[in-house]
């Protein structure tokens, strides 16, 4: 039987100080990089199922842009951005015409501009683990796809049912104009005593 969490009130707070951190880290990060102020809405931080991310992030068939890396170093795994698809087009193009102008934006320029995004994004919560943990980790480089949420999952490789993941939930601000995100962290089986044991969770059968 999958091995799954118990977390103590304390432990989920370290767990929120994770999110909190790496949600800093991306919003200062996404400033920079867009060169204008990026807020942040507390972001909300999780132990679930895989079985049941599907149902956590939306109802079915919703569309989203999805940013898929692999993670190498002593806690092995994948991870999963996830953009709403239509937040993440609006997003993007007002960047790309505060940049450059008011002129055509070709599928490319945004395709990149948004795998970017996702790169800093992710790139921002696994230093902020590696910060806590002090786990040796690098993602690769991420390969974006536009789809349904169902589809995204499917695109995984070698998940179990019931297998734990962390999901980490954001909105990034932009003015008015907001973009959700989510951070999904699929550590390879066995693979989780690197990330557990600083914060001394207790695996039970």
């Amino acid at each position: 039987m999958t091995a799954s969490l118990t977390l103590t009130d304390l432990q989920k707070d370290a767990l929120k100080e994770v999110a909190n951190i790496g949600a800093g880290h991306a919003a200062t990060a996404l400033s920079e990089l867009l060169n204008t102020k990026i807020t942040l809405i507390e972001p909300r931080i999780d132990v679930v199922k895989f079985r049941d991310l599907s149902g956590r992030l939306g109802s079915r068939g919703r569309p989203v842009a999805a940013l898929h890396m692999y993670v190498r170093g002593e806690a092995p795994g994948q991870i999963l951005v996830l953009f709403d698809r239509d937040q993440a087009s609006e997003f993007v193009g007002r960047f790309i015409r505060r940049v450059i102008g008011d002129i055509k934006i070709y599928d490319s320029i945004a395709d990149s501009t948004l795998k970017e995004l996702g790169n800093v994004v992710a790139g921002s919560y696994v230093s902020a683990i590696v910060h806590l943990t002090q786990a040796s980790l690098e993602p690769s480089l991420p390969t974006l796809s536009y789809g349904t949420i169902e589809a995204a999952f499917h695109s995984l490789m070698a998940i179990l049912p019931d297998q734990d993941v962390f999901l980490v939930e954001s909105v990034f601000l932009d003015k008015d104009t907001a973009i959700g995100g989510e951070f999904i962290l699929i550590p390879d089986a066995g693979s989780l005593e690197p990330l557990l044991s600083v914060f001394e969770l207790e695996n039970i059968a």
